[in-house]
This record gives structure tokens, sequence and C-alpha cells, in this order.
């Protein structure tokens, strides 16, 4: 590996992070807390959740721009900055005290939609960029590091502004406002810094689209590529079922659990370190199995998480820290496997196309799941349901339908092939082989993630 190469790599995970500490404070539970103090309903807050995915129309039109005449790296700075920078127009109109609460609403709404189509845009930008930046050989390590430290940063930044949130809440009487002023500035920040690091990430040459037709045309090369078809398939079933409940996790926590932002700030962080040994584990094992299997046993456990939530109560904090645990440690693996064996099974040529057919379907469900979820809560708002002495909350229905969902739709991928991959059975012999962590190493990969591509440059040269 050339030293032009590992420093892209350094700026893309140094990018990385910063990115996703923008994310982070744009996202979750602090998008939840602020909807939920603008006074937005569950249909609302369902919409909320499903824009990140309707937005993914976009990366058609903007995939087939970048593959006639090239600028992914332009197409990224751009589409990110205008994205990042326009939560401080969120932030001002939401604070505004002489609007009118409903007109607040809708500006807010459509400010965050106009955020979210651009980083819909950036996100397929940037990983088309990056498949050709990063060697094949190195893809499950380099992505399990850089989600590590990105989610490192994260936590740490749901640590200290969950917390700060909560102090100011209880300390102040206009302690929200000043609270979400203060998270969503600095998410701007850090969105901002990011890009001197964006800006300093080569273009790599590629060979220009094969497929020379009009845009009509290009719109639908990635489905005449049948296994690529049923990933897509496998894709929007599993997208819908999990974004059925995703966004009202947080609602669950904060409303029906009563916890504080503190707490489900401990939550975030449970999930988060969990993650980051899961990155750790699946991005190793990953380039030995490379990634269907992983996505198999991943996606049978998490499908039963939804059900673990309802057997929590406002007093349970070990049960909830538990069920993150174990949920932060399949998703990892998920996360790492979907994207990676995305970039395995796309072709080099027209890459960004395949890329946005599969991000517009995928999200196609992502965004369909919350909306349904969120107009069924808000009939149900007012249902009073028992089962014996046990209330069923209307919630409850959203977290069966989402497991069930979760459930079915994995077998869908067992028609999906990836090139050389392994069988199940081999990922649990790995597992079932590994006797601990090594802390010390552990840290050391954390602190110091370019030594592993370093050393593995020398091996290949």
């Amino acid at each position: 590996m050339e030293s032009r190469e590992r420093e892209d790599l350094k700026n893309s995970i140094y990018e990385g992070m910063l990115a996703h500490v923008f994310a982070t404070l744009t996202g979750g539970m602090f998008l939840t807390g602020f909807a939920l103090y603008l006074g937005m309903d569950e249909l609302k807050i369902g919409l909320l959740g499903a824009m990140p995915f309707m937005v993914a129309v976009f990366q058609l039109p903007a995939s087939h721009l970048m593959e006639k005449h090239g600028g992914r790296r332009r197409v990224w700075f751009w589409s990110s900055a205008i994205g990042r920078v326009t939560w401080l127009s969120v932030l001002i109109f939401a604070l505004m005290p002489i609007l009118p609460t409903s007109f607040k609403m809708l500006i807010v709404l459509c400010l965050i939609f106009l955020s979210y189509s651009c980083n819909s845009v950036s996100s397929v930008s940037w990983l088309s960029l990056m498949s050709d930046i990063v060697p094949e050989g190195i893809r499950g390590r380099f992505f399990g590091t850089r989600n590590m430290l990105c989610g490192t940063a994260g936590m740490i930044a749901i640590l200290v502004f969950g917390n700060s949130l909560d102090y100011l809440r209880e300390h102040l009487s206009e302690g929200l406002p000043l609270g979400f002023s203060i998270i969503f500035g600095s998410a701007v920040l850090a969105g901002v810094w990011s890009l001197r690091f964006l800006n300093r990430i080569r273009e790599p040459q590629v060979k220009k689209a094969v497929h020379g037709g009009s845009f009509q045309e290009n719109a639908f090369i990635a489905f005449k590529d049948a296994n690529f078809r049923r990933f897509i398939l496998f894709a929007l079933a599993w997208s819908f079922s999990v974004h059925f409940a995703a966004p009202f996790f947080t609602l669950y926590f904060l409303r029906d659990m009563g916890f504080s932002y503190g707490f489900v700030a401990v939550l975030n962080i449970t999930a988060a370190t969990a993650d980051l040994l899961g990155m750790r584990l699946w991005g190793g094992i990953s380039d030995k199995v490379r990634n269907r299997p992983i996505i198999r046993v991943g996606t049978l456990i998490t499908a039963f998480i939804p059900l673990a939530w309802i057997l929590v109560t406002p007093q349970s904090r070990v049960l909830p820290i538990l069920i993150n645990t174990v949920a932060g440690l399949f998703w990892a693996g998920i996360n790492l496997c979907m994207n990676n064996m995305l970039l395995r099974i796309s072709p080099r040529e027209n890459k960004s196309m395949f890329l946005s057919t599969y991000n517009i379907l995928a999200g196609l469900g992502a965004a369909s799941g919350p909306i349904l979820a969120g107009w069924i809560l808000k009939s149900l708002a007012d249902a009073n349901m028992m089962i014996f002495s046990w209330k069923v909350l209307p919630i409850y229905i959203i977290f069966l339908v989402s497991a069930a969902g979760r459930l079915i739709s994995r077998n869908i991928l067992r028609n999906v092939r990836e090139p050389e991959e392994g069988e199940v059975g081999e990922l649990i012999r790995i597992l079932g082989s590994i006797r601990g962590l090594n802390v010390a190493s552990g840290f050391n990969y954390l602190l110091h993630p370019f030594i592993a591509f370093a050393k593995n440059s020398r091996n290949r040269q």
C-alpha cells in the first residue's frame, strides 16, 4: 500500500469520526427529544424516522451524473456541506417565539428533509469513492476499525451532551431550548470541521461507465443482475421490518418508560460499546468467511430484540442494558457486512447506479415502515387494551409486527450468493474458538488503527 493510499484511509477515518458526531447529535434520542419538545405526535415522529430513507430517491439522478461526468469527491463535499449547515436554520426557526406552532413544525420538517436529501447524495458518492480507495483484502478490517472509532466519537458525544441536556432541563426554566441550541450548534461545528479532512481525500481514476444509455435505461441497469435483485428484495423487506419499530424505541424510553435523557444516554453508550467490540470481532471474521454468514446469524438474533423490550418496566435498569449490549454486538456485524456485501456483489462499472438502486429500494422499505407504524400508534393513542391484569401499550403491537417481519424477511437472504463466501458452520466454529479478548491488543488496535494496514501492506509487497 502506497503512502498516499494510507493518507486517504487516515483522512477517511478522521472525517468519519466528526461526521458521526454530527449524525449522533442531530438524530436518535436528541432528534426524538427535540420533536417531543416541539409537540410533535407519533405520526410526525414516524415521518422524521422515515425521512433519511425517503430521500434515497435523489441518489439515482446524482449517480447517473457522477457516472457520466465524474466528480464524486466534489459531490460528496458540497452535499455534505449543505446538509450539515442546514441545521443552523432548523435551530433558528424552531426557537422563534413569534411563529405559530403548526407553521414552525412544518418549516422544521422541510428543513430536516432538505438536510437528509443532501446527506443521501453525500452517502452514495462517499460509498462509491471508498469502494475504489479501500483495497478489498483489508476492507473488512478497515471498515471495522473506522466504524469502531466513529462509534467511540458518537459514544462520547452522547455521554457529554445527554447528561448536559438533563442538567440544563432540571436547573434552568429554559434549559431545553438552551440545551438543544448547544447540541445542534456543536453538531454543525463538527460537521463543518469534518469537511477539512474530506477535502484531503483524492479521487482515484476509474473506468468509464460501460452502459452509455439514457438516464431511463441506466436507472434499471441493476435489475438485470438476478443475484443483485434478490439482495435488493431482502434489503427492502428487512429495512421495512426494522424501521417499523426503530424510530419509536427512544419515544418508548422517554415517554412510556419515563427514562431520563441520562439513562437513555447510558443505553446508547452500552450499545455503542458493544458495537465497538463487535466491529473488532466481525471485521476480522468477515475477511475469512465473507459477509453473508454473519448477516444470517445477526439477523436471527436481532429479530427477537423488539420482543425483549416488551419485558422492560419503568423500574428496569439491568435488563435494558443487557438488551442493548446484545443488540449492539450483532447490529455491528449486520451493518458492517451489509455494506461490504453490497460492494462485493456490485460490479466496478456503473457501481454508483447499483449502489443508488439498492439505497432507494432499501430506503423505500425503511421509509414506509415508520410512517405506517406512526399512523397505527396515533390511531391507537386512546386505546385501553388489557390482557388479564397486564396493560398492553399500543407500541407493543409495533414491536410484535417488527419482530415477525424480521424473521420472515431474513429467509430471502438464502437465495443471495456472495463470491468466495463461507458457511454459517464455519462462522460458528470461528466464534467457538474465541476464548476472550486481549485487552492490551484491543487498546493498541483502537489507538493505532493503521498499524494493521501497514503490516498488511508489507505482507502483500
